[in-house]
């Protein structure tokens, strides 16, 4: 088995009370009308620590959502996204840190590092009018790709977790969302210490819903 078959195995493993949680979610909700869709856009992530640049960089999610109401104005949406992170490197910062006794690959260290993530995010939404809402919750991260040659011998040096803290809105025009959301790393993904590495990310995109289950009479 590839390294990026037994990561989605792993992720798998780890994601199955989390999903299992979400269907409870859906069932129990179902007294109000559940919205499945697709969304996609653009994201600005950043890494934060000595070893990364302070800008934030291009990038894009896309994945499925689902949503659902208690009330007229609470509501709930969870979402399956893959994120991929191009994170800038600071060359001058690593090599202060890291020294080639350790593995680092001073000499020929690449512009970015590449991480791509699944993504499930579970929000608490509230309506302020027919237009906008408000979202925040917690989100689950899991790294499913690296691509990096900071340290050589093929030592990948992000842990594959990490829990985040959301909130953002969404702008509905005719059934069409436009959403706009910043997220916060807690979790220090860096698993060779030295530096704190936590995921900044600001993402921006569009939501089309494609399925809609009416509730229950």
């Amino acid at each position: 088995m590839g390294f990026f078959e037994q990561n989605i195995l792993n992720m798998m493993k780890r994601l199955l009370p989390l999903v299992a949680f979400i269907l409870f979610v859906s069932v129990s909700s179902f007294a109000q009308p559940l919205v499945f869709g697709l969304k996609g856009g653009l994201d600005m992530t950043k890494l934060t620590g000595q070893s990364f640049s302070s800008n934030y960089t291009a990038s894009f999610n896309a994945g499925v959502y689902a949503s659902s109401k208690f009330n007229e104005k609470w509501g709930w949406q969870t979402e399956i996204v893959y994120n991929q992170g191009n994170e800038a490197t600071n060359s001058t910062g690593f090599n202060q840190i890291y020294l080639p006794s350790q593995g680092a690959n001073q000499s020929t260290i690449n512009n970015a590092a590449t991480i791509g993530a699944i993504t499930i995010p579970f929000l608490i939404t509230y309506k302020l009018n027919n237009f906008f809402s408000l979202c925040a919750g917690p989100q689950y991260s899991y790294n499913v790709y690296t691509d990096q040659n900071m340290f050589v011998n093929g030592l990948v040096p992000f842990n594959q977790s990490d829990i985040w803290g959301c909130i953002g809105g969404k702008l509905d025009l005719a059934g069409l969302n436009f959403y706009l959301r910043y997220n916060n790393g807690f979790t220090d993904i860096n698993k060779l210490g030295g530096d704190a590495w936590k995921n900044r990310q600001i993402n921006f995109g569009l939501e089309v819903p494609l399925i809609t289950l009416k509730k229950k009479k």
